[in-house]
């Protein structure tokens, strides 16, 4: 896991879930330096922690999301977010997502982005999360905010995840993206997990 400061305040979040049967990832960016907007992402978290026991399919992770943003457009102290929700098991993974953090699964046999959905972001007043769900077949899972996807390359990207240093993965990941000034263009948030089939 990996997170770090690009903007004056960190709008970012990011979570890992360890329950009995799933482990449960959680990553939300609060938009664009508004106000609120670390309060939202926050909000995002809160809410998965709430309620992470009794996620076992996509439909409940599409729900939980949709609640959020109900609930994130009616509190006065909270601008707007992305949110992502990953579990994963022994018996594949699912989620959801609202917004341009995302996640991508790498196997042996290529790349899937397993998420869709860009905009509007939770809080917005309007939204509709998209749900996904894979059966196990191994590789790695990347989950990030939009920095990572916006000012690198998912061809670099892949080259570190193939390259097999799970352990290092999530901050050699955040390098592609760090400044000559060893600053970070925007809020950094990752996470990974190696899948075994």
């Amino acid at each position: 896991m990996f997170l770090e400061r690009g903007n004056p305040e960190l709008q970012d979040r990011v979570e890992i879930l360890r329950l009995d049967n799933q482990t449960i990832f959680v990553v939300a960016d609060g938009s664009g330096g508004r106000s609120g907007a670390a309060q939202a992402a926050e909000f995002v978290l809160r809410a998965v922690r709430d309620v992470a026991a009794s996620l076992k399919c996509p439909e409940d992770c599409f729900r939980l999301l949709y609640g959020v943003y109900q609930r994130i457009a009616q509190a006065a102290d909270c601008g707007e977010t992305t949110g992502v929700i990953v579990a994963v098991s022994s018996n594949g993974l699912f989620g959801a997502n609202v917004g341009d953090s995302a996640a991508w699964l790498f196997t042996p046999e290529g790349k899937e982005e397993l998420t869709r959905v860009r905009k509007p972001y939770l809080g917005s007043g309007v939204t509709a999360p998209h749900q996904f769900a894979r059966k196990s077949s191994g590789g790695t899972l990347v989950v990030a905010t939009d920095g990572p996807w916006k000012y690198t390359s998912l061809e670099l990207i892949e080259q570190r995840v193939r390259a097999r240093n799970p352990e290092r993965l999530a901050a050699e990941l955040a390098e592609l993206v760090r400044l000559r000034s060893r600053a970070f263009p925007d809020d950094v948030a990752i996470v990974t997990c190696q899948i075994t089939a």
